[in-house]
């Protein structure tokens, strides 16, 4: 058994993209994904070079699975979250306690100690957490933290820690102000205040000691550092094991538990959307992976849309599709802004974040192991190009159609509105045709009903309210195109066909 690395990777892969690629940005991808990030800036980079690097490797979409399996013990997440919150004030303390941290040396070395203490209580309290777990990854760190804390460099930390801490909160002095003088004594012999001081101020809802926490990250000033040098001077021993200590455990944080609090947040800040969208009621499951063209998902939707609507109190509809062996592309016609192109999106958001091993959106799926995603999308026309529309959408589906293969995933989005429909059909069926050659999974949202029609495609069709077509219902259902436009049925109802327009001038 190897030894354990990494929660995210069980063989590991290299990033594959620089930054969100084309096809994210058409199907929102690359928006869902920011604003799952937002507030978690410090890990950005990270994280957005793990949702840059989707596997075809069924044992890596699998290990991670697991993790998130595991997370729905609220008991393992519960103490997961805590060694998180604890590392998150491990690294303020250790920042604080370096070069560019507190100026005074007395007070960076305590909150050396503080942070190790601190982390030492985390990393005992995150193996105690995990003994519950099943996945491979989460029972491999627990086997690899039980060896950790067994071994001799956290058993020293543990111990020196304790004593170093013991002896320092074992020092008591008295100070005196006589004048423009400081005097610093030894307490024997001297009364101490304390006591009745918190009982003076406890009835303002307070307490010295509530006051104290809250100093804790304050800058001493430079009388607090004189004060300080001169307890030093008559408790020199636990001063000097404290400088020793902080000299020599700098670096006590363990890297593998470092590269953990990182990759952890991957799955927390996933679940933190996905939690959100559940509670609106939404399903998610764990995909079944294949490298067959059988693949499907029932009662899905479009992640970034959803997202939105629910922030919004909106009404998210969820669809299902399948591709079959034989039948490898799917042709989604209807009237405009009826759901077509949310569908289409949402078949490639699906498995993307499959690729991914996070849960997705449905209550069923058994997704394809692709190889790459390639969308087609209308872009305006820019100015000063000396190519119009229609060239540039055949370059750019000439290029997607020379580099997919067999194992890619293809959208097609409304191609070709800028010519005559006779074109349209012409260069429609031409493209089907080699997209029937190479193999690929696709989707093609499209007016022309013709295309549904042909051989390997699979005919989905947007419905619209039976009683009054010019209602969607963003349901996108298989069945056979049926022709319909519903222009008439909406120009009757908004008063605006020929004959009411004659009649009115």
């Amino acid at each position: 058994m190897m030894p354990f690395q990494s929660v995210l990777w069980k063989v590991k892969e290299d990033q594959k993209y620089e930054d969100y690629p084309e096809f994210m940005k058409d199907i929102r991808l690359d928006a869902f994904f920011e604003s799952m990030l937002k507030g978690y800036e410090a890990f950005k980079v990270r994280l957005k070079s793990y949702i840059l690097s989707p596997s075809s490797m069924p044992e890596n979409i699998y290990y991670r699975q697991g993790v998130f399996k595991d997370l729905e013990d609220n008991e393992i997440l519960k103490g997961i979250e805590g060694f998180v919150s604890a590392m998150a004030r491990v690294k303020g303390l250790v920042a604080i306690s370096g070069i560019e941290g507190y100026s005074y040396p007395y007070q960076k070395e305590r909150r050396l100690l503080d942070a190790s203490l601190l982390y030492i209580n985390a990393v005992l309290s995150l193996y105690n957490a995990l003994k519950g777990a099943k996945s491979e990854a989460l029972t491999s760190l627990r086997d690899y933290i039980e060896k950790y804390i067994e071994g001799d460099a956290f058993k020293r930390l543990r111990e020196e820690a304790k004593n170093i801490k013991e002896k320092l909160d074992a020092v008591e002095f008295h100070i005196s102000i006589v004048g423009d003088k400081v005097y610093v004594e030894k307490c024997k012999g001297k009364t101490d205040y304390s006591e009745e001081l918190s009982k003076l101020f406890s009835k303002f809802g307070s307490s010295l000691v509530e006051v104290k926490e809250e100093r804790k990250e304050l800058e001493a000033t430079h009388v607090e550092s004189f004060i300080l040098e001169l307890v030093a001077k008559l408790f020199p021993e636990p001063f000097k094991e404290l400088k020793a200590f902080y000299q020599r455990n700098r670096d006590f944080v363990d890297k593998v538990l470092e590269n953990f609090y990182v990759e952890i947040h991957f799955y927390i800040s996933y679940m933190r959307s996905m939690n959100a969208l559940k509670g609106a009621g939404l399903p998610f499951c764990y995909p079944s992976m294949t490298n067959d063209k059988g693949v499907y998902a029932k009662d899905s939707f479009d992640i970034e849309l959803a997202s939105r609507l629910v922030k919004e109190m909106g009404v998210v509809v969820t669809n299902s599709f399948e591709f079959s062996e034989d039948k490898r592309i799917i042709v989604v016609t209807g009237p405009n802004s009826g759901g077509k192109t949310t569908f289409a999106k949402m078949i490639a958001q699906t498995h993307y974040l499959a690729s991914l091993g996070l849960p997705v959106p449905g209550k069923e799926a058994r997704l394809y192991l692709f190889d790459n995603i390639f969308t087609h999308f209308e872009r305006p026309e820019e100015g000063g190009s000396l190519i119009g529309r229609l060239e540039s959408d055949m370059y750019r589906i000439k290029e997607i159609l020379e580099r997919a293969t067999e194992r890619s995933i293809i959208i097609i989005n409304e191609m070709f509105s800028s010519t005559t429909s006779f074109d349209a059909l012409f260069l429609g069926k031409e493209i089907i045709k080699r997209l029937s050659e190479i193999g690929s999974l696709c989707v093609y949202v499209t007016f022309l009903d013709e295309l549904s029609r042909l051989d390997n495609t699979e005919s989905y069709v947007a419905l619209v309210d039976e009683k009054d077509p010019s209602i969607r219902t963003y349901k996108v259902v298989k069945k056979p195109a049926e022709g319909l436009a519903y222009a008439l049925a909406i120009a009757k109802k908004y008063g605006l066909t020929a004959d009411e327009i004659v009649g009115r001038i």
